[in-house]
């Protein structure tokens, strides 16, 4: 399953917050397990920056922007199930513009 066509974007004034949608929320299910990128990482797009493991599938998630990783949501990595809430909620990580 392609993710990329799931994700976000979200472009503030400094940075810019890629998430997953609603739809794509719907298509992998109730996630399970989120691994996130490093704070600091450069990141072209296309670039593998993390995986989520859901009821459905097993996939990695590709950068639609390119930039440093300035924030990840850390609330995930205990609570993964927080990408099934709101798509608002549902944000992965912030790169600068």
């Amino acid at each position: 399953m392609a993710i990329d066509k799931y994700l976000w974007v979200e472009k503030g004034d400094d940075t810019t917050r890629i998430g997953l949608t609603a739809a794509g929320q719907e298509a992998l299910g109730k996630v399970k397990f989120i691994d996130l990128p490093v704070v600091g990482r450069e990141i072209k797009v296309g670039d593998s920056t993390g995986e989520v493991e859901a009821q459905k599938a097993v996939i990695e998630f590709e950068s639609p922007v390119s930039g440093t990783i300035v924030k990840v949501n850390d609330k995930l990595t205990d609570n993964p199930e927080l990408l099934n809430g709101s798509e608002k909620d549902a944000w992965l990580f912030e790169v600068n513009n």
